[in-house]
């Protein structure tokens, strides 16, 4: 019987009909077995925590599995081939395994609005894991995979749900790469990514500010911190701010994990992304992580809502956009 199965894989690998994983440090389609590919991660000493399970799981994806990636407020559907192959050209999805996804007769991948799932399948979608078992909703996914193929609709919106979402996507990645890049006019040498994260607290409702670069002592220190108290939870965050093209090391980890308060939350911010050793770094230091495209996914949020010299210094246009 065909698994359902969620991966969270990179958007470029579905133009070329394939669902994709990240530990770019060992090569899944080498192995025969899920043992033997576990045991070359004990062999290179990877620690991989918590995720022994969701390595077996895409490891075990056979042709006919049916796999569900996420994407900005829809889903895409593919049945797997089963072919495994490697790259390194795509981050988080170096290990690969091919899928046909559902195609319009123009070619273009057919998205499915999550509006259009139940609500406990969109429920289900907001876990965290990168890759996990969908089998409970097999019966839902399958009837709506045979619909769509068939030429059916997931709903009246679709069209325009999915050029929306190509719009803001296509949107997101080019500011993010503005960033990364410094093509905007945010001030240099990390300044202004502070200043651009400060701002986003604020909007959450934070108090912040910048501690000395005396205050904590040794290799400790956080860029920012923050403080938010209501009725039931007081809450502190001690963040490190990273403004890095390509892989963000785990200097920031490392930093944070020195401070000495236990009632504090501590992230590291960075418009890069940050290999699966800082990720499991960070896991085992209880320090989470915001890549650059949940940094971005975050910044899209309050685009909005971001003072004028911001927006300004961002190269945020002010006129709405005709799909």
């Amino acid at each position: 019987m065909a698994r359902v199965i969620l991966v969270r894989s990179p958007l470029e690998l579905a133009k070329i009909d394939q669902a994709g994983y990240g530990w770019s440090q060992v090569n899944f389609s080498e192995h025969s077995s899920a043992e033997s590919l576990m045991t070359a991660f004990r062999d290179q000493v990877i620690e991989v925590g918590r995720k022994g399970n969701q390595i077996r799981r895409f490891f075990n994806i056979r042709a006919g599995d049916l796999i569900v990636v996420p994407v900005a407020r829809a889903i895409l559907l593919a049945r797997a081939t089963g072919e495994k192959s490697f790259g390194l050209e795509v981050g988080y999805g170096e290990n690969r395994v091919g899928a046909k996804y559902l195609r319009g007769p123009d070619g273009t991948i057919k998205r499915i609005p999550r509006d259009d799932l139940s609500t406990a399948l969109e429920t289900r979608l907001k876990i965290r894991m990168a890759v996990a078992s969908l089998d409970e909703f097999s019966d839902e996914l399958e009837t709506l995979y045979a619909r769509l193929e068939s030429g059916g609709f997931s709903n009246i919106n679709s069209q325009h749900e999915a050029e929306n979402s190509e719009a803001i996507e296509a949107f997101k990645k080019t500011l993010l790469e503005r960033i990364r890049e410094g093509s905007t006019f945010l001030s240099g040498g990390g300044n202004g990514m502070e200043m651009l994260v400060m701002e986003l607290l604020k909007l959450e409702g934070y108090d912040v500010h910048r501690p000395s670069k005396r205050h904590y002592e040794g290799i400790a220190d956080a860029d920012i911190e923050a403080y938010r108290k209501d009725r039931f939870n007081p809450t502190k965050l001690l963040i490190q701010v990273k403004h890095h093209q390509g892989t963000t090391g785990a200097h920031g980890i490392r930093q944070l994990a020195a401070i000495d308060e236990d009632d504090a939350q501590r992230w590291l911010i960075t418009t890069a992304i940050s290999g699966e050793s800082t990720k499991a770094l960070a896991e085992k230091d209880d320090i989470q992580i915001m890549d650059g495209a949940d940094f971005v996914d975050w910044l899209f949020e309050h685009c909005q809502n971001l003072s004028v010299v911001t927006r300004s210094r961002l190269g945020l246009s002010d006129v709405p956009v005709l799909l």
